[in-house]
């Protein structure tokens, strides 16, 4: 049986919330359209950012989204499957 399908909404919260806790900030100061270097994200937390969201989705992700989506709104869109 598939992973269970979480919507964009659904996987901009998560990503927005891993992010605070790593970085040490309050969820309403991660904004989903700033870019992920602009919020002080580097190549290595991208990747382990991807990591956690496989994990928490159930299904694998290309490596190379860390880096072709530069916003959380951007890579919540691609990995819910809607058009970028």
């Amino acid at each position: 049986m598939p992973a269970t399908n979480k919507g964009e909404a659904e996987i901009t919260a998560w990503c927005v919330a891993h992010l605070a806790k790593a970085l040490r900030r309050p969820a309403e100061k991660i904004d989903p359209q700033t870019k992920f270097a602009r919020l002080g994200v580097d190549s290595a937390m991208a990747v382990y950012l991807i990591a956690e969201l496989e994990e928490w989705l159930g299904r694998e992700l290309a490596p190379e989204v860390a880096f072709e989506y530069s916003t959380i709104a951007e890579l919540a869109r691609h990995v819910a499957g809607k058009p970028d």
